[in-house]
């Protein structure tokens, strides 16, 4: 399950991850989301906490039958999950197109600074 959770600062992107995460959710409610940031403000700024439930995402989404492929974004932060989430970010985070970071649950206040921060910066595209 993947869905979107009340902004954690205005400008913000915020979700919630939890389970095994599909296809559908992202292609019918979250990708239209960050479509409206993007025309909104220019600048896509994204907060996702997952639970320690989180499981990753359906086997179809990464084997190119309905893939899923993150749009554009200026910063991302991913908070909490599972032992192995934080360990995924930091090995896929160069890879991104924009800056990435991955705070522990129990540092989510920090999580929240960062990517306020990021929306002061300059565009980072």
């Amino acid at each position: 399950m993947l869905c979107q959770i009340a902004d954690i600062t205005n400008g913000v992107i915020s979700l919630f991850a939890s389970g095994r995460l599909s296809t559908k959710d992202y292609c019918q409610q979250i990708a239209p989301i960050i479509e409206e940031y993007q025309n909104q403000s220019g600048k896509t700024c994204i907060y996702i906490e997952a639970d320690v439930l989180l499981e990753g995402w359906e086997s179809q989404s990464l084997s190119g039958v309905g893939e899923i492929q993150l749009p554009s974004f200026d910063a991302l932060v991913l908070v909490g999950g599972p032992d192995w989430f934080g360990n995924a970010v930091r090995l896929m985070g160069p890879f991104m197109q924009g800056e990435v970071a991955w705070y522990a649950l129990e540092d989510k206040p920090q999580a929240i600074e960062w990517i306020t921060a990021k929306l002061s910066c300059p565009l980072t595209r």
